[in-house]
């Protein structure tokens, strides 16, 4: 095996067992604090049937059922991918660090927003329908969304990350 392919697999093996790690260390925390910005969020705009957290729960009172705790769970928490975003800024992607960090806060940012919206949009219809509304939400629509701001946030990575055609063609002395 050649040597720049150990250096490869050994970049690749610390960037998967450094997201490993660190998600288990602040998960339980993390996901506290996405509940109580949820809660305080639908608190600020006047929804108060869902403006209580209880750790990385949400109370949810629905005018016309029952009410019930929306749980945030390590699958439906934005760490996951921000923390990917960071192992490969980190330890996969060489470059300038400058750009390879503002890769990572686009990307990331991207990531944290289009989460609080995917976890408040299936609060909302809970807080309409019911506990059984907010799951089929979360698990048909939440799902794809979720899919697709993952690879939208990708994608903004690679276009902070990538130079420019017109730099490139500098590069190469082609410039027009």
């Amino acid at each position: 095996m050649k040597r720049s392919m150990v250096g490869v697999l050994i970049r690749l093996g610390l960037a998967f067992a450094s997201t490993v790690a660190v998600f288990w260390l602040l998960i339980n925390p993390w996901r506290n604090v996405e509940a109580k910005v949820l809660a305080f969020m639908f608190g600020a705009i006047g929804v108060q049937n869902a403006s209580e957290a209880f750790g990385h729960q949400i109370l949810v009172l629905p005018e016309h059922a029952a009410p019930f705790l929306a749980t945030i769970s390590p699958s439906c928490s934005a760490l996951a991918a921000i923390l990917g975003f960071g192992a490969i800024t980190a330890f996969v992607i060489r470059g300038p660090v400058r750009r390879r960090l503002t890769a990572f806060a686009a990307a990331s940012m991207v990531v944290l927003v289009c989460n609080f919206l995917r976890i408040g949009l299936s609060m909302y219809v809970g807080l309409h329908t019911n506990a059984q509304g907010l799951t089929a939400f979360h698990d048909w629509v939440g799902t794809a969304f979720g899919i697709l701001y993952v690879l939208g946030g990708f994608t903004l990575y690679l276009w902070v990350l990538l130079p420019s055609n017109r730099t490139l063609l500098k590069e190469y002395g082609h410039a027009t």
